[in-house]
C-alpha cells in the first residue's frame, strides 16, 4: 500500500511536471519533444481537485451523473472544456490546453462516464409547479431516432418527424411503427441536418396538404456537397407520401457546402400564411446580406408566392418572400393570441440565445449586434446592441439551446392561458413564462434534465407534448387529479 501510494505520488508529480512543461512548449525530457499527455492525467492534474478522482465530485458537481445543467453531449462538454462556465466559476480550459490535449480529455471524461454510467433520469410521474401537480406520461420511447417536430391531425392522429429523414404516424398515443414511404431524399448523414418540422394546411380537412421542412444536399452524407434548406407539401394516403410541390427550392448559386444550423421550423399564422426559417448554414454575415436565404425568417402563401403586405420588394427569388433578418438559426415559432405577434428563438453560438419578437422587415442584429460569445471564447460583436437592430425580449449566456416554443391555449390549464412554454436542448429545460403584451414578468422551470426538448406542442386535448432527444421519446403533461379512494 505504502508502495502504491508513493508510486501514485510520484505518477501525479510527474504529470504536473509534464503538463507544465507542455503548456510551456517544452519537454520534460530534454532533447524530446513534447507530447501530448493523455486524457487521465491531464484530468488528474487540471480537473480531480474540483470534480473529484473519479469524477464523483468534490469541491464542483461530478461528471458522472443524469441531471445536466450545461448540456451533457459530446457537443456541450467540448464548449465547456474549451469556453468555461464563467457563471459557475470554470476556468476556459482552451486557453491552457491545445486541441489535441482538450480532446483527449474529453475522451476521458466521456469514457469514464460510459463505464460508471449513472441510472438515466426518468420522467416524474408527477411534477410540482406554482399553480399545478403535472402528471408525466412517456407515450413513445421506442421506434425513433431523433424525432424532430410533431403535428396534430385531429384528437387521435398526429405526425411525428424524425431527423433520421422519416415520417410517423402517432395514434391514440402510440406510435405506428411503419414509416410513411415517398418522401423526397433528405440529406439526413450530414451535420445537424435531416427532416425537420411539419405544418398542416389551414385547410387540411378539404385539401390534405402537409408541410415539411427538410435539408438538401447534391449528394446526401457528403458534407462538401452543396445544400440548403427545403419546403415541401404533399398529400398522405394511409403509408405513402405523394404529390410533392417544392415551395421553397434554393438555386444551386445560393447552396453551400460545410453548413451547420438549417432552421427548418414552420408555423402557419391565422391569416393562412406560412413562415419558414433558414439558419446561417455557418456563414454568419451572410444573415446580413438580402440576397442570400440563409440568416433569415420567411412568410409565404399555402402555394408558395410571396405573401401579401411582406416588407420587401420581389427584386429576386428570395426577397419577395423574406419576413426578417440577421437571425442565426430559429429553433422555435409561435403566434400570440390575441395580439397575433410572431415569437421566436434564435440559437447564439456558445452565449447569446434569445427569444424576439419577430415583426416584418427587421434586422435581429447577427453577427452586427448580438450578445453571443463565439465557441472560442471571443466575442462576435464589439457592442450587443446597435441603431437599426431589434433587441430581444430575452438573452442567454451561456446558451441554453433554446427550442421549440408554443403558447398556452383551452381549458386545461386555464391558470397559465396565454403563457408561453418554451424547450431547450443543452440545458434540457422546459419553461414556462409569463407573458404581458411584449414583456416576460414571471417565470418558472417546469422540467429539467430528462432529455433534450425538440418540440413543444399543446395538442387539441389542451394537454403539453414534448419531443425529446436523448432519451427519443413523445411526452404528455396534464394537470393530476387524484384518484379518491370510494367509501
Amino acid at each position: 500500500m505504502a508502495s502504491t501510494a508513493i508510486n501514485r505520488s510520484a505518477l501525479v508529480g510527474a504529470t504536473i511536471m509534464a503538463l507544465a512543461c507542455a503548456l510551456a512548449g517544452k519537454s520534460a525530457t530534454p532533447g524530446v519533444p513534447a507530447a501530448p499527455l493523455p486524457g487521465r492525467a491531464i484530468y488528474e492534474a487540471n480537473c480531480a481537485g474540483c470534480h473529484g478522482r473519479d469524477l464523483q465530485g468534490a469541491s464542483a458537481t461530478a461528471l458522472v451523473k443524469s441531471d445536466w445543467s450545461y448540456g451533457r453531449t459530446r457537443f456541450a462538454i467540448s464548449n465547456n472544456i474549451r469556453n468555461g462556465i464563467p457563471s459557475a466559476g470554470m476556468p476556459a480550459w482552451g486557453k491552457l490546453l491545445g486541441e489535441q490535449e482538450q480532446k483527449d480529455l474529453l475522451d476521458y471524461i466521456l469514457a469514464t462516464q460510459s463505464a460508471h454510467p449513472s441510472p438515466a433520469r426518468p420522467l416524474p410521474p408527477i411534477i410540482a409547479t406554482k399553480d399545478y401537480r403535472l402528471k408525466g406520461e412517456i407515450l413513445v420511447d421506442k421506434g425513433l431516432t431523433i424525432p424532430w417536430g410533431i403535428e396534430f391531425i385531429d384528437p387521435r392522429h398526429a405526425l411525428i418527424s424524425d431527423r433520421s429523414g422519416q415520417l410517423f404516424w402517432m395514434i391514440d398515443g402510440a406510435l405506428d411503427p411503419t414509416p410513411i414511404t415517398g418522401l423526397p431524399p433528405v440529406d439526413h448523414a450530414t451535420s445537424t441536418g435531416g427532416l425537420f418540422d411539419i405544418a398542416l394546411d389551414p385547410e387540411y380537412p378539404r385539401n390534405g396538404w402537409v408541410y415539411l421542412a427538410l435539408a438538401h444536399s447534391e449528394t446526401p452524407g457528403d458534407a462538401s456537397s452543396p445544400g440548403m434548406t427545403r419546403v415541401i407539401r404533399g398529400r398522405i394516403d394511409g403509408h405513402q407520401w405523394h404529390d410533392t410541390e417544392y415551395l421553397f427550392r434554393a438555386t444551386d448559386a445560393l447552396q453551400l457546402p460545410n453548413s451547420h444550423g438549417w432552421g427548418g421550423r414552420l408555423l402557419f399564422d391565422k391569416a393562412g400564411d406560412l413562415y419558414f426559417s433558414i439558419g446561417d448554414m455557418s456563414r454568419m454575415h451572410d444573415a446580413q446580406d438580402l440576397s442570400r436565404p440563409n440568416g433569415k425568417l420567411f412568410r409565404i402563401t399555402s402555394n408558395g408566392h410571396p405573401a401579401h403586405g411582406n416588407p420587401f420588394p420581389a427584386t429576386n427569388s428570395i426577397t419577395g418572400a423574406l419576413f426578417a433578418y440577421g437571425l442565426r438559426n430559429v429553433q422555435g415559432l409561435a403566434q400570440q393570441p390575441g395580439t397575433g405577434a410572431i415569437w421566436g428563438t434564435d440559437h447564439g453560438p456558445h452565449g447569446g440565445d434569445e427569444l424576439d419578437i419577430l415583426q416584418p422587415g427587421r434586422n435581429y442584429g447577427w453577427p452586427i449586434a448580438t450578445y453571443g460569445v463565439d465557441y472560442d471564447g471571443s466575442i462576435v460583436s464589439e457592442a450587443p446592441e446597435r441603431k437599426g437592430v431589434e433587441r430581444p425580449v430575452r438573452h442567454w449566456t451561456p446558451a441554453p439551446a433554446v427550442s421549440a416554443i408554443d403558447f398556452v391555449t383551452g381549458a386545461l390549464f386555464p391558470e397559465w392561458r396565454g403563457n408561453l412554454l418554451m424547450g431547450s436542448l443543452s440545458h434540457e429545460t422546459l419553461f414556462r413564462f409569463v407573458v404581458d403584451g411584449s414583456s416576460i414578468i414571471d417565470e418558472e422551470i417546469l422540467l429539467k434534465g430528462y432529455g433534450r426538448i425538440r418540440d413543444v406542442k399543446i395538442g387539441p386535448d389542451g394537454a403539453i407534448y414534448l419531443v425529446t432527444n436523448n432519451p427519443a421519446t413523445i411526452v404528455r403533461l396534464t394537470p393530476f387529479v387524484p384518484i379518491l379512494p370510494s367509501r
